[in-house]
C-alpha cells in the first residue's frame, strides 16, 4: 500500500530559470534518470518521506492538450528526472507517479514548462587498471559499463560513484575527481575522469595428499579438487574446510591419516594455512576370516543381580585390528548392545534374574559389511 500522508514538491524547470513549483501527495523513491541532452533540458525533481517503492513512472504530454505517455520508469531511491528530448520553446506537461508490487500510486499534480536553450558540456569516464567494475552516475545519464560519457547541461550537479566486480577492488579517481569516495562534479566545463580498479586475490593455501603402505587405494575431497590418485595437491581459499576421504583397492585396508589428520575415519581439514596429509594403507588377504577362539565371561558361573559382568572375545586370523560388535537375546528377539568397535570386551550391570544369551560378531580390519565373519554365543544365569 502507499502512504498518502507525506506531502511533497513536484518541481518542472529549464535551464535558464523557468520553472513551476506544486505540491503533491504520493509515495516516491529518490531517482534522479539523466537523459544525454540535445539543444535543451528540463528537470524534475520531488522530494521523498518513504520507502517502500520499486520505483517511480515518469510521464508527459506536449503542451496543455497532449496526451500522456509514459516518457521513463525509474528506479527506488532518487527525486528527479531530465527530459533532454525536448525542444526550446515548446510547452511540456509532466505527472509522476510511485509503484511496487502492490500496484500504483495516484499521479502527482501535473506541472508544465517551455525549456530554453542550454549549454551543453561532455562528462567522460575512462576505466584502467587490471581490474574490472563499472561507474554510475546520479542523475544517471553514465553507466560505465557500456555508456562512459554525457553531455550534460552546465551547472548541473553529478555524482559518480564506483563499484567494483567480484574479484577486483577500486583505487582510486584521477583527473576531475580524486581519492577512492564518491565523485561530486559541478559542470561548468568538459570534464574527464579516470576510475582505477585493480584485481584482488584471496590469500590461497596448498594441500599436499600422500599415500604410503603396501596396500592401494584413493583419497577424494570435498571440495574437489583432489583425487589421489593422479591428482594430489589442490590451492584452496583461507578458511576452506576440505573434507578427505579414502577408498581401499581390493586386496587392501586404510590403516589411517597422518600428518593434518589422524584416524581412520573421514579426514577435515581447515585451510588457514599449508597443509600436508598421509593416507596409508595396507595389504590384506581377502580369502582369510577370522576365527573366534573363546567367548567368556568375568565373574563367570551363575550370577546375581546387580552384578557388573565383562564379556571377552578372543579371535585368531585374518586381518587385526579386528572389530566386534555385541547383542543381547531379549526373548525372542536380539537387542544390540554396541556397534562394530575395536574393542573386544564389553561390560553390563545384569538387572533382573533369569537365563540369557550374549551374541558377539567378529569381521576383519577395514571390512564394511555389516555381517559377521565369525560370531558366538555365550549363555548366562541370573539369580535374584
Amino acid at each position: 500500500m502507499f502512504s498518502q500522508s507525506m506531502r511533497r514538491l513536484f518541481h518542472v524547470g529549464s535551464r535558464g530559470g523557468r520553472g513551476l513549483v506544486v505540491a503533491f501527495a504520493t509515495l516516491g523513491l529518490l531517482l534522479v534518470s539523466l537523459t544525454p541532452a540535445a539543444a535543451a533540458t528540463l528537470t524534475l525533481t520531488w522530494a521523498d518521506a518513504s520507502s517502500n517503492e520499486d520505483g517511480f513512472k515518469v510521464e508527459r504530454k506536449t503542451g496543455s492538450t497532449g496526451a500522456y505517455g509514459q516518457l521513463a520508469s525509474v528506479a527506488a531511491n532518487t527525486t528527479g528526472y531530465v527530459d533532454g528530448a525536448v525542444t526550446a520553446g515548446t510547452t511540456y506537461c509532466y505527472r509522476v507517479r510511485a509503484y511496487n508490487s502492490a500496484g500504483d500510486s495516484a499521479y502527482t499534480n501535473e506541472a508544465c514548462a517551455a525549456p530554453v536553450s542550454a549549454t551543453l558540456y561532455t562528462v567522460a569516464v575512462t576505466k584502467a587498471g587490471a581490474g574490472s567494475g563499472t561507474v554510475a552516475s546520479s542523475p544517471s545519464a553514465i553507466n560505465c559499463g557500456s555508456t562512459c560519457s554525457a553531455s550534460v547541461a552546465s551547472g548541473t550537479s553529478v555524482a559518480l560513484s564506483a563499484t567494483p566486480a567480484s574479484g577486483s577492488t577500486f583505487t582510486g579517481w584521477t583527473g576531475a575527481c580524486t581519492g577512492t569516495g564518491g565523485c561530486a562534479l559541478v559542470v561548468n566545463a568538459n570534464k574527464s575522469l579516470t576510475a582505477t580498479f585493480a584485481t584482488s586475490t584471496a590469500a590461497t593455501y596448498t594441500l599436499t595428499l600422500a599415500k604410503s603402505g603396501t596396500g592401494s587405494g584413493t583419497v577424494t575431497s570435498s571440495p574437489t579438487g583432489i583425487t589421489c590418485g593422479t591428482d594430489c595437491t589442490q590451492s584452496y581459499s583461507s578458511g576452506t574446510t576440505v573434507t578427505l576421504t579414502a577408498a581401499t583397492a581390493t586386496g587392501s585396508t586404510f590403516t589411517g591419516w597422518s600428518g593434518a589428520c589422524t584416524g581412520t575415519g573421514t579426514c577435515a581439514v581447515s585451510m588457514s594455512a599449508a597443509r600436508s596429509v598421509t593416507a596409508t594403507f595396507a595389504t590384506s588377504t581377502q580369502s582369510a576370516k577370522p576365527s573366534l577362539t573363546s567367548l567368556t565371561a568375568n565373574p563367570a558361573g551363575t550370577l546375581r543381580v546387580g552384578t557388573t559382568v565383562t564379556f571377552t572375545a578372543r579371535a585368531s586370523g585374518g586381518t587385526t585390528p579386528y572389530q566386534y560388535k555385541w547383542w543381547a537375546l531379549n526373548g525372542t528377539t536380539w537387542l544390540l548392545l554396541r556397534d562394530w568397535n575395536t574393542s573386544n570386551t564389553f561390560s553390563v550391570t545384569v538387572p533382573t534374574a533369569g537365563t540369557g544369551q550374549i551374541r558377539v560378531w567378529v569381521r576383519n580390519s577395514g571390512t564394511t559389511a555389516d555381517s559377521p565373519d565369525a560370531s558366538g554365543v555365550l549363555s548366562i544365569t541370573v539369580t535374584p
